[in-house]
């Protein structure tokens, strides 16, 4: 039930897959207008929690303010020093490590040390430059840009398919990150197609699923792909738990991505969301937000086997995420000589709509080459 019917054009090329051109045209056109999935509720779960990262080059601190998360660049105003190198952690004040600057929620200056020597106080130029923050669920979203829709606007209708897969009967699980020797693209495009199964995942997924168990949804923002599982001995068992823990049983498995770059994917018993950075033309940061089936029952029993079901998910991400892994960094040494135009088979048709969407974003953009005006799908 694949909407292609025959193959189709790879529409990216290889050097737009290594060129400093096409990278800085993605930063620009891609991603700094999308929204970013940085951390869950977990990590900021007291006042005066806070944690910082470097988003696409931008050293961003977020913190909780007595409940209300904020978000800014972190970089005092007063002499650019980065307001803290800590990960993350707990304070009482956001304060600066170099002499000591304090801000309120706002950005605005609170107590500063000896004050009087910096009259006439120059207001605008003393706030802490803010960035946009919201929620989906338990995962919390950075925006680096101002005129981006909302969040919900933004994830359109995977809005309701994520804001329950995160929290509730879900429990957060764990936040894996990698850094591969690829371009982005190469571990986005890998996510969404099964075409790749049968060669690097023989034990964990075994084969693809037929076409007439496995439905794609096509849109110029995100694409879905759901198969139902095959009734073995493994989907048995987890069905068991599942039951046991209070939640209905489908059996589906549900992949989706909202372009350009987080992906998400779910089972009856766990719910992941991931995303890639670009982190240099040929280097990429992977970052994997897992939940685990929790349920409604409290009973010991169901706490015991919620509590198994976390470790098995654990081991089981790990284990897959470790075979895809193996095959990026050679895609990307074969990008770099490769003489071929590429082509897509129908099973691979999510990748055409991104490498579409990718094309239609940065077309025209200064930063690249003038480009052969892309074949309508």
């Amino acid at each position: 039930m694949f909407i292609h019917q025959s193959q189709l054009q790879h529409l990216l090329r290889p050097d737009q897959y290594y060129s400093e051109e096409q990278h800085r045209a993605e930063q620009r056109h891609l991603f700094q207008t999308a929204w970013h999935p940085l951390a869950t509720t977990h990590d900021l779960a007291k006042p005066g929690d806070f944690l910082t990262c470097d988003l696409l080059g931008t050293p961003v601190l977020v913190r909780n303010f007595q409940g209300e998360l904020r978000a800014f660049l972190n970089v005092c105003p007063h002499r650019h020093s980065r307001l803290t190198n800590k990960h993350k952690g707990n304070t009482e004040r956001l304060r600066c490590q170099y002499h000591g600057w304090e801000f309120n929620k706002d950005g605005k200056t609170g107590q500063i040390p000896d004050a009087r020597a910096f009259r006439p106080w120059d207001r605008e130029n003393s706030c802490l430059q803010q960035f946009r923050v919201e929620a989906c669920g338990e995962i919390i979203f950075i925006c680096l840009n101002d005129s981006t829709p909302s969040l919900r606007d933004w994830l359109g209708p995977l809005w309701e398919r994520w804001a329950p897969s995160f929290g509730g009967t879900y429990q957060y699980t764990m936040t894996w990150e990698q850094d591969f020797s690829c371009n982005w693209k190469v571990v986005l495009e890998n996510s969404l197609e099964s075409y790749h199964i049968p060669q690097l995942h023989p034990k964990t997924f075994k084969d693809y699923p037929e076409e007439s168990n496995a439905w794609h949804e096509l849109d110029p923002r995100f694409s879905s792909f759901k198969t139902i599982l095959p009734n073995d001995w493994l989907s048995r068992r987890q069905a068991w738990l599942v039951r046991r823990l209070g939640q209905p049983v489908t059996m589906e498995y549900w992949h989706h991505v909202r372009h350009p770059h987080i992906t998400s994917a779910s089972l009856d018993v766990n719910r992941m969301l991931l995303c890639v950075f670009p982190t240099s033309p040929t280097t990429c940061r992977y970052r994997s937000i897992i939940y685990s089936l929790r349920g409604y029952r409290s009973n010991p029993l169901a706490w015991a086997l919620a509590r198994l079901l976390r470790l098995i998910v654990k081991s089981a991400s790990k284990k897959i995420f470790a075979e895809d892994a193996g095959i990026y960094g050679e895609v990307q040494k074969g990008l770099t000589v490769s003489p071929h135009p590429g082509v897509i088979g129908t099973r691979e048709e999510r990748i055409f709509v991104f490498q579409e969407y990718v094309n239609r974003a940065c077309q025209g953009s200064s930063e690249l080459p003038l480009m052969a005006t892309t074949p309508n799908s």
